[in-house]
């Protein structure tokens, strides 16, 4: 089984052409062993505590 996590990120600024972010949460997504998106979990830090899915998370999936 494949887990993947990406970073989510919010752009706050800009500034001589630099732009400034903030991380704001990590999005967490199970695969099963052929590949397919089993569960998607979102921690976000405007929810602390909360968890949120896009496919509820199965007994098997990593965190």
């Amino acid at each position: 089984m494949a887990f993947d996590t990406m970073k989510l990120r919010v752009k706050t600024g800009e500034k001589d052409g630099k732009n400034f972010w903030d991380n704001c949460g990590v999005l967490f997504i199970n695969r099963n062993d052929a590949g397919e998106i089993t569960s998607i979990q979102v921690r976000h830090n405007m929810f602390p505590g909360v968890d949120m899915v896009a496919f509820p998370k199965r007994e098997d999936d990593q965190e």
